[in-house]
C-alpha cells in the first residue's frame, strides 16, 4: 500500500513546479486535518470488446471539510488507477472537482478497450498545503474496478419436440471478445412450465473450439438454461432454450 500512495501523491505533485514546496515523508507529517470521510464509484465493472472505446466511471469523495480554496499544489484530491491485477502499472488518473461549496469532490476517470482486461485498483487520494515547505496526506480510500470482456453463450435443445424419456442434447458455443473460448465451464439448468426455481442438471467444459454438448433425460416440458459465470476477465452470460416433451 505505501508503493500506491507513494505514486498518487506522486500524481499531485506532477503539477507542482519543482521548487515550489517541499513535503514531508509520511511517518513525520502531522495527522491530516481533511480526511475522507466516505467514497463511492459509479459503477465497479464495465464490460468493453478489446476494440471499443472509452467509457467514463465516475468517483465521488465526501471530505470532512473543503480544502482550503486557493491552497497551492499538491493541495487536492484525485483517483489514480493501477493494475490490472497481478501488475502493478500505472493506467491514468484524474482530479476530483469540488461540487459547488460542499465538501464532496467527483470527477470521471475513462476506461477503454484497449485497457488490459482484469480487476484495477483504485485510489482515492489527496494532499493538503499546511505551509512553507510542508504538506500533509489525506489518508487514501481504495476500490477494485474491473474491465471485462463481453461473452456470447449460444444454446440449442434438440431434438424438439421430443418424446418422454427420450434423450435430449444441449449444445452450443462460447465466444469471449468475439473469439471461441476454450476450456470453460457451462452450466445447464432446467425450469419445468409452471415451476418457479431452476434445477441444476449438469456442467459441461468447452473444447478447443469453444463448442459444448451435453445429453440429458427429457421428462417435462419447459426451459433449458446454459449459464457462463464469467470470471475477473470475461463477462456473464446465460442463455434458454424452450423444450416440448409429448
Amino acid at each position: 500500500m505505501i508503493a500506491v500512495r507513494t505514486r498518487a501523491l506522486a500524481a499531485l505533485l506532477a503539477v507542482t513546479p519543482a521548487a515550489a514546496l517541499l513535503v514531508g515523508s509520511p511517518a513525520r507529517a502531522a495527522d491530516p486535518a481533511i480526511v475522507i470521510e466516505s467514497a463511492s464509484v459509479s459503477r465497479d465493472t464495465v464490460v468493453l470488446s478489446s476494440k471499443a472505446g472509452c467509457t467514463n466511471v465516475t468517483f465521488t469523495a465526501v471530505l470532512s471539510a473543503p480544502i482550503p480554496a486557493g491552497s497551492p499544489a499538491p493541495s487536492g484530491v484525485r483517483v489514480d488507477l493501477e493494475g490490472p491485477s497481478p501488475f502493478d502499472d500505472y493506467l491514468r488518473g484524474r482530479s476530483l472537482t469540488r461540487v459547488g461549496t460542499t465538501t464532496t469532490y467527483r470527477g470521471a476517470v475513462p476506461l477503454c478497450g484497449s485497457d488490459h482486461s482484469g480487476r484495477y485498483l483504485a485510489v482515492v487520494s489527496g494532499g493538503v498545503y499546511t505551509g512553507p515547505g510542508e504538506a500533509t496526506y489525506i489518508d487514501p480510500v481504495f476500490f477494485d474496478v474491473s474491465v471485462k470482456r463481453p461473452s456470447k453463450l449460444t444454446l440449442n435443445a434438440s431434438p424438439e419436440p421430443v418424446r418422454k424419456g427420450q434423450k435430449i442434447t444441449a449444445k452450443g458455443v462460447l465466444k469471449v471478445n468475439g473469439k471461441t473460448y476454450a476450456k470453460a465451464t457451462v452450466k445447464v439448468y432446467f425450469r419445468a412450465n409452471g415451476a418457479s426455481t431452476w434445477t441444476y442438471r449438469g456442467a459441461v467444459t468447452t473444447n478447443s473450439r469453444g463448442a459444448y454438448s451435453k445429453r440429458f433425460t427429457a421428462t417435462r416440458s419447459g426451459v433449458w438454461k446454459a449459464v457462463y459465470e464469467g470470471d475477473w476477465k470475461r463477462d456473464a452470460d446465460a442463455v434458454g432454450d424452450a423444450v416440448k416433451v409429448r
